[in-house]
């Protein structure tokens, strides 16, 4: 889809609030500093670059992003049903390259955000008619050649190809029923701050997602993941053993709640999504369950570490905290789902 000589811009799609993040990786595995457009349309989560074809591969080594597109252009759409009008005239006016004109076969995939009055076969519908208008290329959902994808965020409409089927949870074979995104967790384990000969633990790994990540991404770090269940942390290495990571994590089931009883040494960083992490769970109590858990963390970890928790709980955490010893060093709110949880960085007062 492009000479490989040539540069090619890129849509790279992540949870909002971690764009700090993002922007240092590119610049780390891709050297890449430059960025076309942030916010495209105004929509937080998604960044424009322009790289060489020939490096595009190399977008698949990103942990901070969720999915990308090569991108071919945007436009605004009405979120009631004259939206559809909007997309088929949209797409009509677009320019595809000639590596989609050459292709034999197309479909269409649809990716919606937002309250809208078309479902996304709606959409799907109308842009594979436009296209069929234009170029007189033929539809196929199987064995198509070129995967268009608009991937919609209320009144704005982003286009492109869907040029891998990549996507940062796409090694998980086992899913926790509140499963954290591995693009938070790797997001969580930079800003942990981890350093070489440093312990990591997480006590409520559930499907081991934080330690996976943190094992992925960091090297001569010792690696823990704790939890109540059994059942979770059979979950957890079989994901860890999907990753080839099953050799750098020590999963064991220890209760939350009796960390300081089972541990015997600190620990430098604990890094973990609780429950009320990223939405709430049923029969918890969230400020009963941290009273209890939060000063279990702070009893085992070192002098110097930190906790690196996310929550929709923020104010729970911070009162808690204060009466432990501990005191907030960073907070920013990101986007997870339908929800937008803290990431809390706490240290010893």
């Amino acid at each position: 889809m492009g000479d490989k000589y040539l540069l090619t811009k890129f849509l790279l799609v992540f949870p909002y609030g971690l764009e700090d993040i993002v922007k240092c990786e590119l610049e780390e595995k891709m050297h890449f500093k430059g960025v076309v457009e942030e916010n495209p349309q105004g929509v937080p989560g998604r960044i424009i670059i322009d790289i060489p074809e020939s490096e595009s591969s190399r977008l698949l080594s990103l942990r901070s992003v969720d999915w990308f597109l090569e991108y071919i252009g945007a436009f605004k759409v009405d979120t009631s049903l004259r939206g559809l009008e909007d997309i088929y005239s949209g797409i009509i006016r677009m320019e595809f390259p000639n590596g989609f004109r050459e292709a034999s076969s197309f479909r269409v995939s649809c990716r919606r955000s937002g309250k809208h009055e078309f479902t996304s076969m709606d959409v799907q519908r109308k842009a594979g008619q436009a296209l069929v208008d234009k170029y007189g290329l033929k539809v196929d959902l199987e064995n198509f050649q070129a995967n268009v994808f608009l991937d919609i965020v209320g009144d704005s409409c982003f286009v492109g190809f869907f040029r891998s089927e990549y996507a940062s949870g796409r090694y998980i074979v086992f899913t926790h029923p509140a499963a954290l995104r591995p693009s938070v967790a790797y997001g969580m384990v930079r800003i942990a701050g981890l350093k070489p000969g440093m312990t990591l633990l997480d006590p409520m790994c559930g499907g081991g997602i934080i330690p996976i990540e943190a094992a992925l991404s960091t090297s001569n770090v010792t690696i823990y993941g704790f939890d109540v269940s059994e059942y979770f942390l059979e979950g957890a290495a079989l994901n860890a053993e999907a990753m080839g990571a099953s050799e750098r994590i020590i999963f064991k089931r220890v209760d939350c709640k009796r960390l300081s009883k089972e541990l015997t040494f600190k620990v430098d960083r604990i890094v973990t999504d609780p429950p009320y992490g990223t939405k709430p769970i049923a029969r918890v109590n969230p400020r009963a369950f941290y009273s209890i858990c939060l000063p279990e963390m702070r009893k085992v970890l070192s002098d110097d570490g930190r906790i690196v928790l996310i929550t929709i709980k923020p104010g729970y955490v911070g009162e808690i905290s204060s009466k432990i010893g501990l005191s907030i060093e960073h907070e920013r709110i990101i986007r997870h789902g339908d929800a937008s949880p803290s990431i809390m960085v706490l240290k010893p007062s």
